[in-house]
């Protein structure tokens, strides 16, 4: 097949795909057993070249069984001193393209001694910008993606033939790419240290030689037909029987429900949410597993809103519900319903979506760092199939995170009249909003419910109808939003923070005679800001001092790592010392904030001066600011008075990075009945795991609901039948240093019996990551995907990849303890 990016390039660059099979995934110490390699031009393959390597090592049996490569084939095969020169000799000349070459086959080259070309067009990375909003990067779910045929799999030159014709497909993608997108995507890239960063320079290149791409560089909004919701002054009352005949027409609707199952305990939740939405009443329901809860209080909330306009807003604590409801439950709802007229969105924090602004001001800096390019890279690419701006679409790793940090309109002040994107209506956040308001169901998570009541309303739009499920959450998230967390680290990273403004808005600021009074004025208060930082810094070290001294001092034996702070704890003589050592950080810190908001305050105005990254620079200062208010009065809350509604504790940050002050409020229900309960005309909560020794009590009053009225559902499932529990006696205890170990063992175990089709669920990210990096290689190497939360991926992203191929095994934390909508065989095992 001929592409087009050939008909215009020039025909003389040779490149080499190539894979490596080895012994294991040590770069260092694993030995390569087989290497493959294609070399072609853009007019077709020149040469190939395959061969196995003796290792002069065992090879693990699963790695024999995964690429049928046998010992005894090995003990025949040159070894690699004599197959080098051949190597050398086949891609000497040639940019190296390979899969995640980067990160394993050229360290093992690397490692070995064998000498290769600089230049590796490695097409993970690639893929990664190219196709932005992917989501899996592996090799195999890439050639799946993009209709390449792969039918061998782990065998090196099979592996280096889907490698070029993924990377001919790539070459496509990037021809549909307009040419300033890969302009601009070059000249990030080309001063970085990536060693594929040349191919979007040989992209542009060649899309100078043909047509002009018409796709915008940005995706116009969507708005047709949009116009906030105006409730009925006399609301009509939802008929009873309404809801239940939408129901009873999914018996009949397979496109919509494929095996549906009339539960009696699904249409009595159904009833009672009705019952409840007419009376104006508060409702908690618990409903077990498999009761069908979203279908159950979404057909209610449908025909309650469109019927007059009104709005319901549906709030979750998991990430994995959030999605099923928006992409799942609410569309089976909208096509029963077949009216049209119900019209549903997901709406999310500020950090969530990409402020335009601020990513046009880091557009303008003149120089990036390499995680700086790469993710501005992929972003440039998104924006042109975006519609929502939502991070969730994209694959962020630790390092991304950072940089998005400072992109995300979280704290970013745009009105109607000093943002052009929020102007011309592209400007996602108020897209979002746009979308909110004209919403008759708007799904949220408890985060940012309560933080709506933090900001007098100002996130979610109005609604006077309010369905919590997973309400089991609520009280923790409460506690956490109205609570104060201060890391050393953390507030130490704040003061660097403020010290980097003064060099930003330097370079912001340039050498324009124009804006020469505005930099001298600037530069001063930049330069107190640093100074208050400077004088701030010595202060908090002592007070962080003698906190950790403290803990250390009065912690019980045995608990050196928490300490509640008590009446009794502040009568102690040390106490007195670390009420000192705040009143000096709080003055210093005052300080600075009164310079944070003076640089802050002169940005604004300082708006029509042409100032490079003005928005950029913006930001971080509020930031800074906005960080700063909210360590004075959260570490005044736990160190100068003894609240008896509040509960105070020290304790050692589990990163090794100093001390944490925390606090939280001991309860939250005057909270939530005052800023939550008290405006809504109906509420109705519900779970699968509300009562406490078979009642509602416990929760009523941990909610300030204890009027409510109650509801407990049984679960369809038949778990005597359905389902069988296996508890292991022969494991360490979790405390043994051999329970990591044993506990990987396990998993591989288990995970190879059933050919994957697992769940294997943490209650910590840092187990997760551990187990992760023991039980990936052996279960790659039995064919068998590994798919960590956070490391490869979201948890959409993971859940659509198990769905999509049986053999993977997901590892995963809070977001799939449940909320998981899995059906069929594609999961049978829960570890």
């Amino acid at each position: 097949m001929r592409h087009r990016w050939y008909d215009c390039a020039a025909l003389d660059t040779e490149y080499v795909a190539f894979d490596l099979e080895t012994t294991g995934l040590d770069t260092d110490t694993d030995s390569i057993i087989e290497i493959g390699a294609v070399r072609f031009s853009r007019n077709g393959v020149i040469d190939s070249f395959q061969t196995l390597v003796n290792p002069r090592r065992s090879v693990p049996a699963v790695v024999q069984n995964l690429t049928g490569i046998r010992q005894e084939e090995l003990a025949d095969a040159p070894g690699l001193e004599v197959v080098a020169d051949h190597f050398e000799r086949f891609v000497a000349g040639s940019i190296l393209v390979g899969h995640n070459a980067c990160n394993f086959d050229v360290p093992v080259l690397d490692s070995q001694g064998l000498r290769h070309p600089i230049e590796v067009y490695d097409t993970q990375r690639l893929a990664e910008i190219l196709l932005p909003a992917i989501g899996l990067y592996g090799l195999a779910e890439l050639a799946e993606s993009l209709k390449i045929e792969f039918p061998v799999r782990h065998r090196a030159l099979a592996d280096a033939e889907a490698s070029r014709m993924l990377f001919l497909a790539l070459c496509e993608r990037a021809t549909e790419l307009p040419s300033e997108v890969l302009s601009q995507v070059a000249q990030w890239l080309t001063p970085t240290g990536f060693a594929w960063r040349g191919f979007f320079r040989e992209a542009w290149e060649l899309s100078t030689q043909r047509a002009p791409v018409k796709r915008p560089m940005l995706k116009a909004p969507c708005t047709e037909g949009l116009r906030p919701l105006k409730p009925r002054s006399d609301p009509v009352p939802l008929s009873a029987e309404e809801p239940l005949r939408i129901f009873a027409l999914a018996a009949n609707r397979p496109d919509v429900f494929a095996d549906f199952d009339d539960r009696a305990e699904q249409r009595h939740m159904l009833e009672a949410v009705t019952a409840a939405f007419n009376n104006g009443s508060r409702l908690m329901i618990e409903a077990g597993t498999g009761t069908g809860k979203s279908l159950a209080y979404l057909l209610p909330a449908a025909c309650l809103a469109s019927a007059n306009d009104s709005r319901v807003v549906v709030s979750t604590s998991t990430i994995n519900l959030q999605e099923q409801l928006a992409k799942k439950d609410i569309p089976a709802v909208q096509a029963l319903d077949g009216t049209g007229t119900v019209i549903a969105c997901q709406l999310k924090g500020r950090r969530n979506y990409l402020c335009l602004r601020r990513f046009n001001a880091l557009r303008e800096t003149p120089s990036l760092t390499d995680d700086e390019a790469a993710l501005a890279s992929r972003i440039l690419v998104w924006l042109g199939e975006t519609e929502t701006g939502d991070r969730a679409e994209l694959r962020l790793s630790p390092a991304d995170e950072a940089v998005w940090a400072r992109l995300s309109a979280d704290g970013a002040e745009c009105s109607n009249d000093n943002s052009p994107f929020v102007v011309d209506g592209t400007c996602f956040l108020q897209r979002a909003r746009r979308n909110a308001e004209a919403s008759h169901i708007v799904v949220v998570n408890h985060s940012l419910l309560l933080s709506d009541i933090a900001t007098g309303g100002r996130v979610v739009p109005p609604y006077e109808y309010l369905v919590i499920d997973e309400a089991h959450h609520l009280e923790d998230e409460a506690t956490r939003q109205f609570g104060f967390t201060g890391r050393e680290k953390v507030l130490f990273d704040l003061l660097d923070r403020c010290d980097s403004l003064a060099p930003a808005l330097e370079r912001a600021l340039g050498t324009s005679p124009i804006i020469m009074q505005a930099r001298q004025e600037m530069g001063a208060i930049a330069g107190a800001v640093r100074e208050a930082g400077r004088v701030t810094r010595p202060h908090l070290r002592a007070l962080c001092d003698l906190l950790t001294n403290f803990l250390t001092q009065q912690a019980a034996p045995g608990d050196e790592q928490k300490l509640l702070i008590t009446r009794a704890s502040r009568a102690q003589p040390d106490w007195s010392e670390i009420e000192i050592a705040w009143d000096n950080v709080r003055v210093a810190l005052s300080a600075l904030a009164g310079h944070l908001e003076k640089l802050s305050d002169n940005l604004r105005e300082a708006e029509n001066l042409g100032m490079l990254n003005q928005d950029l620079v913006l930001a971080e200062a509020g930031n800074c600011l906005k960080e700063s208010i909210d360590v004075l009065a959260g570490m005044a809350g736990a160190i100068e008075a003894d609240d008896p509604q509040r509960i105070v504790w020290l304790e050692t940050d589990r990163g090794g990075e100093g001390i944490v002050v925390a606090w939280v409020p001991l309860e939250v229900a005057d909270l939530l009945q005052s800023g939550l309960y008290n405006d809504r005309k109906s509420v109705i909560l519900t779970g699968a795991t509300l009562r406490t020794q078979g009642g509602f009590t416990y929760l009523q009053q941990r909610l300030g609901l204890e009027d409510c009225e109650t509801l407990a559902l049984g679960s369809p499932f038949d778990y005597r039948r359905q389902a069988m529990v296996l508890i292991p006696r022969d494991m360490p205890d979790v405390n043994s240093p051999m329970f990591l170990d044993a506990l990987g063992g396990a998993i591989v175990d288990l995970c190879r019996a059933s050919r994957g089709r697992a769940l294997v669920l943490f209650t910590s990210h840092a187990m997760l990551r551990a187990a992760h990096f023991l039980v990936n290689g052996p279960l790659r190497d039995e064919g068998i995907t590994a798919l960590g939360q956070g490391i490869d991926g979201s948890p959409r992203q993971l859940v659509r990849a198990l769905r999509g191929d049986p053999e993977t095994v997901l590892l995963g934390t809070s977001s799939f303890w449940e909320g998981v909508d899995i059906p069929g065989s594609h999961l049978s095992l829960l570890i």
